[in-house]
């Protein structure tokens, strides 16, 4: 440890700013595992799936949906943002800085791999919220690792924002949030959507872009710049050129779905100004079937009211006809890639409402619409208003809540903990003073 002052407060202001670091992201990556649980699960699945890796020999399928791969991404969820919480408020500092450095150790060795080998295309630390390429996530883990070895060594100038006393109640907060929030997103749909098929999302913006033109204007050596929508100049001014550039780059980057005869009847759908209620059906060892009655339900309010249904799958023609026979479809089949029907909605299966091109519900596989209590006008309204808004409301409201009684802990801890050392300091002058007025 540094005599000099001036060196200690760089130091510690070093570690300070290390472990607001790492702990930040730290939470991050726990949160956005919490949020997107079944996200996680998929990407999880593809690294067993690059690795070899198969335990279906002794009833452990490391699928997405199932128990074992949900109790590992609600395992790392809660052990990554507890970490993160450690390390942002200077909790348990041995322990959080010895296994933050071993965990970041590992994944350094992890991406070395992905990066050499490219198993997969991205390594998800981040899920679907920030996606990074393999070399940038080498060099983020490479810089993360040496931040954790700095603060494992000088741990002891962490700082420490919530006493020993009342540790156990910001991890017993952080712990629910996080357990809850995880639940409710294997339960339902994820509080946040971080895929590009969010409810209120134009399609053909999504998948091509928004671009404008640009129009170069020259009179008298004066050039000028409009876009579209603004009037343009009068037959004095003379066109130098019109160039299309982009406004908003492609969210998503396949909406190509396939019917019977092999015709891509994705751009169909986009196109169509009516109602299409799109099932998504993308692995058939863990659809659940429970919800076929309310799925063939749905199937005949959209016949009645001339809608198009169909069931976008990559399932194979003999898993097609058992999925039939077992739940009673009477919707036709479409063939899509797996991978984007995982992103479309995060159920297996899960039903999506599009109207003129624009998704306007969704539903997971525990919560369908009734299709005997659906009518035409509730279609409209949806059309017209956005359930991602309730929905983002409730995350904030909770997000706001978790962060306000963290905040309201570390406040109360540190007027309490100022309070009793005031109190020493007080009873310490007392004593002092009655010491200086007793008779020699």
């Amino acid at each position: 440890m540094p005599a000099n002052p001036l060196q200690r407060i760089a130091y510690v202001s070093l570690v300070l700013a290390g472990q607001w670091i790492l702990g930040a992201v730290f939470m991050i990556s726990g949160f956005v595992k919490a949020a997107d649980p079944l996200g996680m699960e998929h990407k999880l699945e593809a690294y067993f799936r690059a690795m070899g890796i198969n335990l279906s020999s002794i009833d452990i399928p490391l699928l997405a949906g199932t128990a074992t791969l949900d109790i590992i991404v609600v395992a790392m969820a809660l052990v990554e943002f507890l970490i993160g919480m450690y390390y942002a408020l200077g909790m348990h500092q041995r322990m959080t800085t010895i296994f933050g450095s071993l965990l970041m150790t590992f994944m350094t060795l992890l991406t070395v791999w992905i990066y050499l080998y490219d198993p997969v295309s991205d390594c998800g630390c981040f899920g679907d919220a920030f996606v990074l390429t393999n070399g940038q996530t080498l060099a983020k883990n490479i810089v993360l690792l040496a931040v954790a070895i700095l603060l494992m060594v000088y741990r002891r100038l962490m700082v420490r924002c919530v006493s020993r006393r009342n540790e156990w109640f910001a991890t017993t907060t952080s712990f629910l949030y996080i357990l809850l929030l995880s639940l409710y997103g294997m339960r339902h749909l994820p509080v946040v959507d971080f895929t590009g098929y969010g409810v209120g999302t134009d399609l053909r913006s999504a998948l091509y872009g928004e671009y404008r033109t640009r129009y170069v204007y020259e009179r008298d050596g004066e050039t000028r710049t409009f876009y579209d929508g603004e009037t343009l100049p009068d037959s004095t001014w003379s066109m130098l050129s019109a160039e299309s550039e982009e406004i908003t780059p492609p969210k998503i980057q396949d909406f190509s779905i396939t019917d019977a005869e092999g015709t891509d009847i994705g751009a169909e759908i986009l196109d169509d100004e009516g109602y299409t209620f799109l099932l998504t059906l993308p692995e058939f060892t863990t659809a659940d079937a429970g919800c076929s009655d309310i799925l063939n339900d749905v199937c005949d309010f959209a016949n009645d009211h001339s809608i198009t249904m169909l069931c976008a799958t990559s399932l194979s023609e003999d898993e097609q006809c058992l999925w039939s026979d077992r739940t009673g479809a009477a919707y036709p089949f479409a063939i899509a890639g797996s991978e984007t029907l995982k992103a479309m909605v995060r159920s297996n299966p899960g039903l999506l409402l599009i109207h003129d091109g624009r998704i306007i519900n969704k539903w997971g596989h525990h919560n369908m619409p009734d299709g005997e209590m659906l009518t035409m006008p509730q279609l409209d309204a949806m059309s017209r208003s956005s359930e991602a808004v309730s929905t983002r409301k409730i995350y904030l409201i909770l997000t706001g809540l978790y962060i306000g009684i963290l905040l309201f802990v570390v406040l109360i801890d540190r007027l309490w903990t100022g309070n009793r050392y005031y109190q020493r300091i007080r009873r310490a002058r007392l004593w002092l003073s009655q010491s200086g007025n007793a008779p020699a």
